[in-house]
């Protein structure tokens, strides 16, 4: 193996046996049931179930219990393959089952008496009512997020398909370009946001301390009423998001939006020198480059994988001055006013996700993800009445992070409560986040 890849593995192996306090976890997983019965709907006790995630190729077994039920419990998003068998029954097989965040889905079977080396395969799809479910939520697919046009690439704004989600306006000058999300007629700012189980949430104005690259998410689910204390600390919605991972598969991605200054029309502009005109035609500057991308694959297949999104906007624009202001600007010259047309206000901003999934054996996996935002901008709060010696900027530098790893155990189950699953979970596993913010 190469140093640095050693490396990498011993750093996961370190932070996975970290003890330090937890911050608040959400349900970043998905869990799959069902029930295995004969053609007379009598239930079939200790059936081999067998998982396999498609992207990734591991797999999870359990056995069913008296009444023939079994659970998988966090499981990462995604498409996976089952199949059980059991001795005197042919073996029934469901290859494309898609497991949602924070959803339970139920996927059972009917065995025929015959050999097991006689494979049976079902295609009749999951119910699309999640039997579990308690809470008021949508899921945004990964499909939607990758198909449906996000102006400002924030991937809140797919919110807006749930009910009873609308825009608010800003409560913070400094997320100016954030979805302000109003939820039940709320004010935007008691959203709680987790991204892969962990805080993502502005403890001092409420709503989401930082933004993630698009490139990097694979899905969502936005609570709106009802949801558990797992995805609780707020009385408005719960959003659970989940970044994507590596797979066996290289993938990847890249995009660019442009605007040029040269395609944007007149517009009028104070002129006060102009008693007969006051204003004037003129093309303030505005050019915006928003471009970036992604990457995914295997460092070793089928054991270690790794992901990678970058995306970075550019943006040169500026605010025209007021008439009256400009005029009496241009009269205190002499006192050290510096008057303008236009006041300019460029943004520059790059959002970064790293992600790193490791099977270290049927037993255990692992992975840690980190997610940064980094901007400055000028005179973002200002308007029409400045000049040049005046108005602000803001500079923001934040960051989520977080890792976790899950030991999963063969066993049989006893009965048909949740409890009783397949995959069990070390909570004290899941160890950091953080995030900071330096100001205006």
């Amino acid at each position: 193996m190469k140093r640095p890849t050693c490396m990498l593995l011993v750093g996961m192996v370190l932070l996975s046996m970290g003890t330090g306090k937890a911050f608040a976890q959400a349900a970043a997983g998905a869990a799959l049931q069902g029930t295995i019965t004969d053609q007379s709907d009598a239930a079939i006790k200790g059936a081999k179930v067998e998982i396999t995630s498609k992207e990734q190729g591991w797999t999870r077994t359990t056995d069913t219990s008296e009444t023939g039920f079994y659970r998988f419990e966090l499981l990462p998003a995604g498409i996976y393959g089952v199949k059980v068998n059991v001795s005197g029954f042919s073996t029934a097989e469901a290859k494309d089952v898609v497991l949602q965040v924070g959803s339970t889905t139920t996927q059972s079977f009917t065995l025929k008496p015959g050999s097991v080396s006689e494979i049976i395969e079902v295609t009749s799809a999951p119910p699309l009512v999640d039997q579990q479910k308690t809470d008021v939520s949508t899921n945004i697919t990964p499909q939607q997020i990758q198909e449906l046009p996000l102006i400002g690439r924030d991937i809140a704004d797919l919110a807006y398909l749930s009910p009873g989600v609308k825009s608010a306006d800003s409560y913070d000058p400094t997320k100016m370009r954030y979805s302000i999300l109003s939820v039940n007629g709320q004010g935007g700012r008691n959203v709680n946001v987790t991204v892969n189980g962990v805080d993502n949430k502005d403890n001092t104005v409420g709503g989401p301390v930082m933004q993630l690259p698009a490139e990097a998410v694979q899905e969502f689910q936005i609570s709106t009423q009802r949801f558990s204390a797992v995805n609780g600390r707020s009385e408005g919605a719960a959003i659970n998001v989940i970044t994507k991972s590596g797979s066996n598969n290289y993938h990847g991605s890249a995009f660019g939006f442009f605007r040029d200054h040269a395609l944007n029309a007149a517009q009028k502009l104070p002129d006060p020198g102009n008693t007969t005109n006051p204003f004037r035609y003129v093309t303030p500057p505005y050019s915006r480059q928003w471009f970036g991308g992604s990457i995914g694959g295997p460092i070793k297949k089928e054991k270690l994988f790794a992901f990678f999104a970058m995306e970075r906007e550019r943006e040169h624009t500026a605010l025209a001055e007021e008439l009256t202001a400009l005029t009496q600007l241009n009269l205190v010259t002499s006192l050290g006013a510096q008057p303008s047309v236009t006041v300019p206000t460029p943004f520059f901003e790059n959002r970064i996700n790293g992600r790193m999934d490791w099977t270290i054996n049927s037993k255990h996996t692992a992975y840690i993800s980190v997610s940064t935002q980094a901007n400055n901008s000028l005179n973002d709060q200002s308007n029409g009445t400045f000049d040049l010696t005046e108005g602000n900027f803001t500079k923001n530098h934040l960051q989520v992070a977080n890792r976790r790893s899950i030991r999963h155990q063969h066993q049989r189950s006893a009965g048909v409560h949740p409890a009783q699953v397949a995959v069990q979970r070390r909570p004290e596993q899941d160890r950091w986040a953080a995030h900071f913010q330096s100001g205006i």
